[in-house]
């Protein structure tokens, strides 16, 4: 899952009593999932902690790329937060303290003027690029990352993002030699829209538009080999499918924590073995999680109430993250043209039963496609979220079935939920036949257009948290293209279209409203996803490490972690 922000509205959420955050040196709270008792977020500083050292992180699966401009993984976000240096960024801190965006290698937050379509940023000086490199961030260089970011060569989902940038379009087409919104002249770059954008400064804060070089190649297969950064981390070396090493940025001179001297990645590790490691101290952080099953007994052992937390030893952390997880219909096929098939499956699914397979403390059945947090979120109620109700499904099916091809992931419990799917659309006269893939050929795949699928089972984690990141980003039929799409149902429906792009120009409440209600509308109406989950972040850490910090927009902050004394 991808990552993302109107945060007024989402600081009074994380303030309220959906998250509650406690430190990392113990105490109680945390969301009440679907699942378990609550085992509490993580923030703060650890007794004991000590600069330096080498943290070993294990993953299951690679990463999905290197490269800012097409990395689009949680884990991938997860260390470009600690190794990239942006125009604005988001505090090293928890809760609504770390959802407020500030200025980075900007030296304050932009001009605007008063049509509010031109922002002017002034560059901060002091940013240099880590080895081998000894270049200056200015503003070219974020001029640079842009028109990289939008190369058609490039096939950046960023594009996607900018598409409202005056002259984007005909750089996107190829008609432009550069973009014409977009000027760097001396510590100024000046950026202008095509119209009013009320989440701008939150799209420009993606780590799609972190620094790099300029003259970084612009190529659809991303970086061959790790570029330069100006964050407190830099990439030292990737190996695929065996390691991601991040070391010290002796560059750098921001004031952003870098407590670890290294931190090292090690790829295809399976699940089970890596939560024995981490219990014997031998390898510190699951970066992509434990095995479901093992979460209610690590909650209990190293959670929130758990001995260790009272001791200042916490190791299991459980936070509420904007995401939800789905299955795209593709409506570009024959199966799933039908608007009642797709709202069938809708009524079909056994949501519960699905969120059982992710273990203890997963998070929280749901059918809509914004998840609580985001402004303009409302429960519709719209289908069951307890149990399936089999006989409408089977009313809205009538004789309207066939085969569908399913793509999903090959690893726990991708397989074991397909199963779930089987059954419940087995019950409405749909025979589903599952495909398993590696996260990023099944990622890259569904991202295709024209590949032969009927369901992709998927989830999205925001961007930035403003509605536009999923109801835009994932149903706008405007934005689908040859390859690297999000909208993996294909939905391109022009009335569907106008109401997106009219939601997307509003401001403030209107834009909220407006954004609730085309939830509402389209998870009842066309129906292209089945929405069936909201998660939880799960994190188990060794007791070698500590400083544990939850930050709401990027995850556990591995640039805050530090060693234990």
């Amino acid at each position: 899952m991808p990552r993302l922000r109107l945060w007024t509205s989402f600081a009074a959420f994380l303030a309220g009593s959906l998250l509650l955050v406690v430190s990392a040196c113990g105490g109680n709270g945390g969301k009440p999932s679907a699942t378990g008792t609550p085992t509490g977020g993580a923030t703060g500083a650890t007794t004991g902690a000590v600069q330096g050292g080498t943290a070993k992180f294990n993953l299951q699966s690679d990463t999905d790329y290197i490269d800012p401009a097409l990395a689009y993984y949680s884990v991938s976000w997860g260390f470009e937060y600690a190794t990239c240096a942006k125009l604005l960024n988001y505090p090293d801190k928890s809760g609504a303290d770390g959802s407020q965006l500030q200025p980075e290698v900007a030296a304050a937050m932009p001009q605007v003027s008063a049509d509010g379509k031109t922002y002017t940023f002034t560059i901060r000086k002091g940013f240099k690029f880590s080895p081998p490199s000894n270049e200056v961030v200015d503003a070219a260089t974020f001029k640079s990352v842009i028109e990289r970011d939008l190369n058609p060569k490039m096939a950046s989902p960023a594009a996607s993002f900018m598409s409202d940038i005056v002259g984007a379009h005909e750089y996107l087409d190829g008609k432009a030699q550069s973009i014409s919104g977009v000027v760097a002249s001396g510590d100024k770059l000046t950026i202008k829209l095509t119209n009013v954008a009320p989440d701008f400064m939150a799209r420009i804060a993606m780590p799609f538009f972190c620094a790099l070089p300029k003259g970084t190649e612009a190529n659809a297969s991303g970086v061959k080999a790790p570029v330069p950064s100006a964050g407190p981390y830099y990439i030292a070396s990737y190996e695929p499918k065996r390691s991601i090493v991040l070391k010290r940025n002796p560059n750098y001179n921001g004031d952003r924590p870098h407590n670890l001297t290294t931190i090292t990645y090690n790829v295809g590790v399976d699940p089970t073995a890596t939560k024995l490691q981490i219990q014997k101290n031998q390898v510190d952080w699951a970066a992509d999680g434990v095995p479901p099953a093992s979460n209610a007994e690590l909650g209990q052992k190293y959670g929130a109430t758990s001995q260790a937390a009272k001791d200042g030893k916490q190791q299991y952390f459980v936070n509420p993250i904007l995401s939800f997880r789905y299955l795209a219909l593709n409506t570009t096929r024959p199966l799933f043209q039908n608007e009642k098939l797709r709202q069938a499956v809708n009524y079909a699914l056994d949501r519960r039963a699905l969120l059982v397979q992710r273990g203890a403390f997963a998070g929280r059945p749901t059918d809509q496609y914004l998840p609580p947090g985001i402004p303009g979120y409302k429960d519709a109620n719209i289908y069951p979220l307890d149990r399936p109700d089999t006989e409408k499904a089977k009313q809205l099916a009538g004789s309207s079935t066939g085969k569908a091809v399913m793509y999903t992931c090959n690893e726990s419990p991708c397989p074991e939920s397909a199963q779930i799917i089987q059954n419940d659309l087995k019950q409405i006269g749909i025979d589903v036949e599952v495909r398993q893939f590696e996260r990023a050929v099944q990622f890259k795949k569904e991202g295709t257009k024209g590949e032969p699928f009927d369901i992709a089972f998927e989830g999205w984690q925001a961007d930035y948290a403003d509605p536009f990141d999923f109801i835009n980003v994932l149903l706008s039929g405007e934005t689908i293209r040859a390859a690297n799409n999000n909208n993996f149902s294909y939905f391109n429906d022009p009335t569907w279209n106008k109401k997106m792009v009219d939601a997307s120009k509003l401001a403030g409440e209107k834009r909220y409203s407006a954004y609730g209600q085309l939830d509402a509308d389209l998870a009842q109406g066309p129906s292209p996803l089945a929405a069936w989950d909201n998660d939880n972040e799960r994190d188990f850490f060794s007791a070698r490490v500590g400083c544990q910090l939850f930050q709401p927009v990027y995850g556990m902050d591995i640039a805050a972690l530090c060693s234990r004394a």
